[in-house]
């Protein structure tokens, strides 16, 4: 089975949005001169938690891309990466951090720590994008070898200067990444799942009101069944006001009398 139409669909949706994603990397690490060094990488504890979640959303991707090739499943493979430069890499964690990677430096006061910050920003993108063609090599060999030389050719330059171990030459000739299990945080994973879900039935609610998201509101009542639930969404809130535009979240749960249950057998 052949489908031109799906041809094109994949080559607008993954790979239209992946070279979106990598050209944003590029031109602000020009514009900025980041050269990453990996001998260098910013401390754990100066990445912010979108940070730290699209890292541990990168090691599950490893870990059940790694898995469908085993199995011989290219299609779940594929299917998987581009769920995760879609959904997560470019529409979430590219998206809301457009601001760090263009916010100017604005005193030498500010110097010191916003350059931690965008560094941080920059390794960890600089880390999606090359797992990325590591992990998609096998079943899109081109673009992989693109994006893969894009991202390494001035590693390389400098290593020769430096007298350091090269890297590999061609993403072919390197071994399939493996899953960090030290980065893993799936606390974090189901905070940020729930903020995203929230986002988005505030932004349907938003747009059956006819009521535009650069109009700020007041609150959103969120209901919560147990204090575990209220527990995952309050390291996001922030997260979620900021994309919602509101200023508040009001927790409200079964003794309040808004809340109306109904079963359907």
């Amino acid at each position: 089975k052949f489908d031109f139409d799906g041809i094109i669909e994949v080559q607008r949706r993954f790979f239209g949005t992946l070279l979106n994603t990598y050209s944003f990397f590029a031109l602000y690490a020009n514009i900025d001169g980041f050269v990453m060094d990996e001998m260098n990488l910013t401390a754990d504890r100066q990445k912010t938690n979108l940070d730290r979640w699209i890292l541990s959303k990168l090691q599950s991707l490893v870990i059940e891309v790694t898995k469908a090739f085993d199995d011989y499943e290219p299609t779940k493979a594929a299917r998987a990466i581009q769920g995760f430069v879609n959904d997560h890499l470019s529409n979430w964690y590219v998206r809301l951090n457009r601001k760090r990677f263009w916010k100017p430096q604005e005193s030498s006061a500010q110097v010191a720590a916003l350059s931690d910050d965008k560094k941080a920003a920059y390794e960890t993108l600089y880390e999606c994008l090359m797992v990325t063609a590591q992990l998609m090599a096998p079943i899109a060999p081109f673009f992989s070898e693109w994006l893969y030389k894009n991202l390494t050719d001035n590693i390389r330059q400098q290593a020769l200067i430096n007298k350091t171990p090269l890297r590999h030459a061609s993403v072919h000739l390197t071994d399939l990444t493996k899953a960090e299990e030290r980065f893993i945080d799936s606390d974090l994973e189901q905070s940020m799942d729930y903020a995203q879900r929230i986002c988005s039935l505030v932004h349907s609610i938003r747009k059956n009101n006819k009521i535009k998201v650069r109009i700020p509101l007041q609150k959103i009542l969120l209901p919560v069944i147990d204090q575990s639930f209220a527990d995952r969404i309050k390291p996001v809130d922030s997260i979620i006001l900021a994309e919602v535009n509101v200023k508040s979240i009001e927790y409200i749960d079964d003794t309040s009398g808004i809340l109306v249950r109904k079963v359907k057998p």
